[in-house]
């Protein structure tokens, strides 16, 4: 019986991603190439520094016999987080996480006492590397996040410029699904990656 070798069909991740907020069921993406295929988005993040997606869970075993060592293990309680590292900050961003409302950033940004973030659909882009050093597209889908109110803006004399972060915990879709991930391998795949463009692949307008 014939089977697959990682090194038959292995691949690398290592860009950072660009990640496009949208509304919650406003965007659907193709299963097989990630492509965008109804949905415009809130606004696009293109300079980020880190995009990283952490997956945990929680554990309850049955124990016994000599050494009380682990008979059956249970896992329960999935937690997904992703966390979003900003080189700059723009209205949209700085609207979303203080006043609750990316739709209509104007260059007053008031942060009041009743008012935090929502929850949004994310698309996140990035490329994939075979070992024939061939690049795909690599698309992660996440139908609901809720975006964490804590944020820092640190301002000093020295260092580094401040950097915006932004924290999103993932919640469970109607169908059950959390995050999608989907790396293109449509006969197209290599095109579909030459000609990527965050200023146009993150939205398709509804017919």
């Amino acid at each position: 019986m014939a089977y697959n070798t990682s090194g038959k069909n292995g691949f690398g991740i290592k860009e950072v991603a660009d990640v496009g907020f949208y509304e919650v069921g406003s965007v659907t993406v193709d299963a097989q190439t990630g492509a965008v295929t109804k949905g415009t988005p809130l606004f696009v993040l293109d300079t980020l520094k880190v995009s990283t997606i952490e997956n945990t869970a929680e554990q309850a075993d049955a124990k016994g016999g000599k050494g009380n060592a682990p008979l059956i293990i249970w896992d329960y309680g999935r937690e997904i987080t992703i966390t979003l590292q900003d080189a700059v900050l723009t209205q949209e961003t700085l609207s979303l996480m203080f006043e609750g409302n990316a739709k209509d950033a104007t260059n007053e940004i008031v942060i009041s006492a009743n008012t935090f973030p929502g929850t949004y659909a994310i698309v996140g882009k990035t490329f994939a590397r075979d070992i024939n050093g061939k690049d795909s597209l690599f698309t992660w889908y996440v139908p609901k996040a809720k975006v964490n109110s804590e944020v820092t803006l640190t301002m000093e004399a020295e260092g580094d410029p401040t950097v915006f972060d932004m924290n999103l915990r993932v919640l469970r879709d109607t169908d059950g699904s959390m995050v999608k991930l989907i790396r293109d391998t449509s006969t197209s795949a290599n095109d579909n990656a030459a000609s990527y463009d965050p200023t146009k692949d993150f939205e398709k307008a509804s017919v």
